[in-house]
């Protein structure tokens, strides 16, 4: 039964590699990304397009939500695949956006037509948006490290899982709408250095760090 499961697993993840989301309106958003949305780290990335994803009912299971950020997505508007990183959202609440491009992703998406709308396929790629193959823990950026008491952590490089929880060492984490995983030890000093910190995927899989593993995310990345 466990080999059935794992190898229905394997080829959903096929069909939603193969497949992707048909009929995404694809939309200009600006010359660059901002610090709000996903509030994605700062590091050596090897993707640089970028893009804020909305909820759009054609994107079926790439609707944004908070484990899509720092995920990367591949976007094809007719002038070829375009991978680009989750750093922001897109009117949120509504089904009015579907991928919103930063201009260079635009522009590659397109073919540099004039900012308008255009239709797209978008789907889930196992690309890692860092310039290494390992996953990587991060410290949200702006955030306390350090703090025994309150951290602020996320993971990235996960090619193409999507973490749906995280605990340290039990204490389970809440997740905020930049999908950061907030923990509170409750007025106990439990975060320290070699806490274990667990990830767990939407898949059923989980990858563990100790929390001095966790980088320092300093600034928000602007791709541009």
């Amino acid at each position: 039964m466990m080999k059935f499961v794992v190898l229905y697993s394997l080829a959903l993840w096929s069909i939603q590699e193969v497949f992707g989301e048909d009929n995404i309106r694809g939309t200009f958003w600006a010359d660059r990304s901002d610090a709000g949305g996903c509030q994605v780290p700062e590091g050596n990335y090897r993707i640089w397009d970028a893009i804020a994803l909305g909820q759009e009912s054609n994107l079926g299971s790439l609707i944004w939500r908070q484990g899509l950020c720092g995920q990367v997505l591949d976007v094809d508007c007719g002038n070829g695949v375009v991978p680009a990183v989750v750093v922001s959202t897109c009117n949120l609440g509504s089904g009015s956006c579907g991928v919103d491009m930063i201009r260079k992703t635009w522009d590659k998406a397109t073919g540099w037509k004039p900012p308008g709308v255009v239709q797209c396929r978008v789907s889930l790629s196992r690309t890692n948006p860092l310039n290494e193959e390992e996953n990587v823990c991060y410290h949200r950026p702006n955030s306390d490290i350090g703090n025994k008491y309150f951290t602020i952590v996320g993971m990235l490089n996960t090619s193409g899982r999507i973490t749906r929880s995280a605990n340290i060492d039990g204490v389970e984490g809440t997740r905020g709408n930049d999908g950061w995983f907030i923990f509170n030890s409750g007025g106990r000093p439990l975060f320290e250095d070699w806490a274990t910190l667990t990830f767990i995927f939407e898949d059923g899989g989980s990858v563990q760090r100790k929390l001095s593993e966790c980088r320092n995310g300093r600034n928000t990345q602007i791709f541009a």
